[in-house]
């Protein structure tokens, strides 16, 4: 599966993260972030399809980032693909406002760098 096949821009992060589900609790580190889902490096052994819930430790942030339900979308060694599925608003937002200032630096300068991205 092509991994860069994604619906929205991701911000690098460096993020710790705790996953848990049914049967395993692990941890690992957020590396990049967006509203719909995230890349996650663990050792966690995860496979597509498994359902995961999230607690994303961000910096400067009194309680943790809770995905309450989410998917894995692919793994690659030790990295995993997440897809957010129930997200409560408040925390939508937490997100958001922590990825903002990160994706406003990714802003092309020209009219043709929009075009290329708007292309990618």
């Amino acid at each position: 599966m092509n991994m860069d096949l994604r619906s929205s821009t991701r911000a690098a992060v460096t993020f710790p993260v705790r996953l848990l589900n049914d049967s395993k609790i692990g941890e690992g580190t957020v590396i990049n972030l967006s509203v719909p889902g995230c890349a996650i490096e663990t050792d966690l052994a995860v496979e597509p399809g498994d359902y995961l819930e999230l607690r994303v430790m961000a910096p400067d942030q009194a309680r943790p980032l809770a995905v309450e339900l989410a998917k894995v979308r692919w793994t690659s060694c030790h990295k995993v693909g997440i897809e957010f599925i129930r997200v409560r608003r408040d925390h939508q937002s937490r997100i958001q406002s922590l990825i903002r200032p990160l994706l406003d630096e990714l802003v092309p300068e020209t009219d043709s760098e929009k075009r290329e991205l708007a292309a990618a």
